[in-house]
């Protein structure tokens, strides 16, 4: 859902391109993708990407590349691998592949020069930007079915937590207090290894059940369910804000540089056959869904809002 590339620098040099006019058509059609759909590999903790903007005969789209993957927190650092910094394109491809070792990737994206080489051209893992294609693994699907369980959930969102820097858990019923939602506190769990502490909201319904049974809850009731929520995050370091609003029925999951549809929310079940699709958001529909849920929104009223954790 949220694919990870790692880039060999010769991507963004025309004369590694079998004609260095395809390096507008290919970089062109790569950003998007780059920018909207996945987070790039920055290889050695950095080092790649400074080793990229030092490059005096690159192609105009690639400082622009980096700095936009820079703003939208889409660069992943990663430990190096390799005795010493590569200083050319199979070093910089050899190293992306070792990393693999560390943390799994998606596919290694290399201009045509670097794959044509011995070295590299029978590597599935590796594939040339001119070719992406017909590369299976560059196909990122836009929605998952998945089964109702918090191993599958955080299968899904491995990546968000490790480099997303807010997250917004839409989900009306969201009940930590409720057996169905007795595992949430999973999903937020790894948050605590990550500095500084990413932004946490809670965004669920002010309403207690369904239809002519529904019942409003009261701020001091609702503290109360999210209790033990609140005793399981503090001693993580991790603070959240719950925020309590007039009914509502969709459900998604938000952050800075994924948005997702979670159409059956984020409680689980024990039957193997409950079966859920996720589907990510296009770029708007992200944005119009934060916008949505912003307390400063003068169209819809919150009721309330409630601190918990540390």
């Amino acid at each position: 859902m949220l694919e990870e590339y790692a880039l060999v620098p010769d991507v963004f040099d025309p004369a590694a391109y079998s004609n260095p006019a395809y390096a507008d058509i290919c970089l062109a059609h790569l950003k998007r993708p780059l920018l909207h759909e996945a987070l790039v590999r920055d290889l050695r903790n950095g080092a790649w990407s400074r080793f990229c903007v030092a490059q005096a005969g690159f192609h105009r789209l690639a400082g622009e590349i980096l700095r936009k993957l820079a703003t939208a927190n889409r660069l992943h650092p990663c430990p190096a691998c390799g005795p010493e910094e590569p200083h050319d394109a199979a070093g910089w491809c050899k190293e992306s592949l070792a990393t693999s070792n560390i943390q799994p990737l998606t596919g290694v994206i290399a201009a045509h020069g670097t794959k044509a080489e011995g070295l590299f051209c029978r590597d599935a893992r590796v594939a040339s930007i001119e070719k992406l294609a017909g590369t299976n693994w560059w196909r990122n699907q836009e929605s998952h079915r998945i089964r109702r369980e918090t191993n599958e959930f955080l299968r899904l969102i491995a990546r968000m937590l490790e480099q997303a820097n807010s997250f917004m858990f839409i989900d009306p019923n969201l009940d930590p207090a409720a057996h169905n939602y007795r595992e949430f506190h999973k999903l937020l769990a790894p948050l605590q290894s990550r500095n500084p502490r990413p932004l946490i909201e809670l965004h669920r319904s002010v309403r207690m059940g369904d239809g002519h049974d529904a019942e409003v809850l009261t701020e001091p009731q609702w503290r109360d369910r999210f209790r033990g929520l609140s005793a399981v995050l503090a001693p993580l370091g991790l603070s959240a804000q719950v925020f309590l609003w007039d009914d509502f029925h969709d459900r998604y999951l938000i952050t800075d540089i994924i948005g997702v549809s979670v159409p059956a929310g984020f409680d689980t079940t024990r039957r193997p056959d409950d079966i859920t699709t996720w589907s990510r958001l296009s770029p708007e529909d992200r944005e119009k869904w934060q916008r949505w849920y912003d307390p400063a929104d003068a169209v819809r009223k919150l009721q309330f809002k409630i601190d918990i954790g540390a």
